[in-house]
């Protein structure tokens, strides 16, 4: 455990880039389904990942960053390739074929109370305390509410399937934040590279398999390459710097305004509605965020 970081305090800074994050997740969602209209589940899901290595790769070979060394990071950038990038962007990918943006964007804020529990067992100094398991209950409750009692009947329906999807993201992106919190400390732009190298190794075969016969249009390249740098690539080092300095469960904030923002953005570009169940869902996860976020400042 000692060659684990110890958290510092958030800072000006910290709060900048999750507040960054919120606005790149919270469109992203909607850029992938119009994406899906043209290219294929895998290519859009390796195009992020492809796509984001060019970007950070090249980044850090220029800006002079070596390659982390030591058993510690590479395993932890390998974790970070499988699953904070090619397992849970395959799985929202093909799930969001069938469930709208907005409800992406809900299943997100999942990530942050499936870490409560994680980071209890797994990461120094974010155990969970009373109010944290009651946000988690409560949030749980939330999550039942966003699929649906006639999903949970229905599972190995087509929506069932995709709603599991996303719920499987967002357990892979838990699991990835707290692999990435128990790596020693690094540079995290080097870390982040060495991470969609591992990516990349995974998602390159998938897109050469589900190559398209007719070209893509200009459109849904500009839409790829932006979700792919952006979305991928900078918001990968954002979170691996925000993680690294001052905790996954910190990071967790950024839970309670993508599913707001991904909501409000499938309405007014998308064309999408929000249900009643929606909405309450929403409410029930982030109330129990809030429930847990009040037990942070309790105790720091």
């Amino acid at each position: 455990m000692s060659d684990i970081a110890a958290l510092g305090k958030p800072t000006v800074a910290s709060y900048a880039m999750v507040g960054s994050l919120v606005v790149i997740w919270g469109t992203t969602f909607l850029m992938v389904k119009f994406a899906l209209e043209e290219a294929s589940p895998a290519i859009v899901a390796a195009a992020r990942v492809l796509i984001g290595g060019a970007a950070v790769i090249p980044f850090a070979v220029l800006t002079g960053r070596t390659i982390p060394r030591g058993r510690g990071r590479w395993g932890g950038a390998l974790a970070l390739g499988v699953f904070s990038l090619a397992l849970p962007m395959s799985l929202l990918s093909w799930a969001l074929q069938v469930v709208p943006s907005g409800v992406v964007g809900v299943y997100m804020a999942v990530i942050s109370l499936l870490v409560l529990p994680l980071a209890h067992f797994f990461s120094p100094g974010e155990r969970m305390t009373p109010r944290r398991v009651a946000g988690f209950s409560v949030g749980f409750s939330g999550i039942l509410v966003l699929m649906g009692w006639e999903t949970l009947g229905a599972l190995g329906s087509a929506d069932g399937l995709a709603q599991l999807a996303c719920l499987g993201a967002a357990a892979s992106y838990a699991v990835g934040s707290i692999l990435t919190r128990r790596t020693p400390p690094t540079d995290p732009i080097a870390f982040s590279a060495l991470g969609f190298a591992f990516g990349g190794a995974i998602m390159a075969p998938f897109a050469v398999a589900a190559w398209p016969a007719e070209p893509l249009s200009m459109q849904t390249w500009a839409i790829l390459i932006g979700i792919g740098a952006i979305s991928s690539g900078l918001a990968m080092v954002l979170r691996v710097a925000i993680i690294t300095s001052v905790g996954s469960v910190f990071m967790s904030g950024v839970g309670y305004l993508v599913p707001v923002t991904a909501l409000a953005v499938g309405v007014a570009f998308g064309g999408e509605t929000v249900g009643v169940s929606d909405a309450l869902a929403c409410a029930l996860v982030l109330s129990g965020l809030a429930i847990a976020a009040s037990s942070r400042r309790r105790t720091s």
